[in-house]
C-alpha cells in the first residue's frame, strides 16, 4: 500500500537568512499504522509558489521534537538528534522551473531516493522542519511552501 502526505508549512512572508528554519514543525500523518510502523520513502518534493529554488533540507524525526521558530537559526536538541531518521537534500538541481513557479523532486529514478523507516512503537506519524543552509530566500506569501512524502509499506 502507498501513501501520499503534504503538508504547508506557515513560513514568513520576506526574507531568510542561511541557516534559518524555514516554517514550523510538520506533522506527516498516517504514512503506516499502529501495527506496522515501518514504510520507505520512495518520493518527495516541494512545491514554491514564489520560484525560490533555495538548498533546502527536510529534517525527519521518528517521534514528535521541539521545533525552531520560523526565521531564527535552525537548531536540533541534543534529545531529539537521537530521534532524526533522515535527512533530505533539495539542491538547486533538484528544482524544475515554470513561469512564475517550481516544484524540487526527489525520486526512486532521478535522484536514489529510497529511505526506509521505522518509527517508535504505536507511532504513525513522521515529523519534520525545513531549513535553508546557503541560500537567502524570500517568499511571498506564508503558503509558498507545500511538502509531499510518498511513503510505501
Amino acid at each position: 500500500m502507498s501513501y501520499k502526505v503534504l503538508e504547508t508549512p506557515v513560513i514568513t512572508a520576506g526574507a531568510y537568512s542561511a541557516g534559518d528554519a524555514i516554517g514550523g514543525k510538520m506533522e506527516f500523518r498516517n504514512v503506516c499504522t499502529p501495527y506496522d510502523n515501518s514504510g520507505t520513502i520512495v518520493q518527495a518534493h516541494i512545491k514554491d509558489k514564489a520560484q525560490q529554488n533555495a538548498l533546502l533540507y527536510l529534517v525527519l524525526f521518528d517521534q514528535d521534537f521541539t521545533e525552531t521558530t520560523d526565521n531564527d537559526a535552525f537548531t536540533v536538541s541534543d534529545a531529539d538528534l537521537e530521534n532524526v531518521i533522515a535527512v533530505l537534500q533539495f539542491s538547486v538541481a533538484n528544482y524544475i522551473s515554470f513561469a512564475t513557479n517550481s516544484v524540487g523532486l526527489l525520486d526512486i529514478v532521478n535522484y536514489e531516493l529510497n529511505r526506509p523507516f521505522v518509527l517508535r512503537q504505536g507511532g504513525t506519524s513522521l515529523f519534520g522542519q525545513l531549513f535553508v543552509k546557503t541560500s537567502t530566500p524570500t517568499y511571498v506569501s506564508t503558503s509558498d511552501l507545500t511538502v509531499g512524502l510518498f511513503i510505501k509499506e
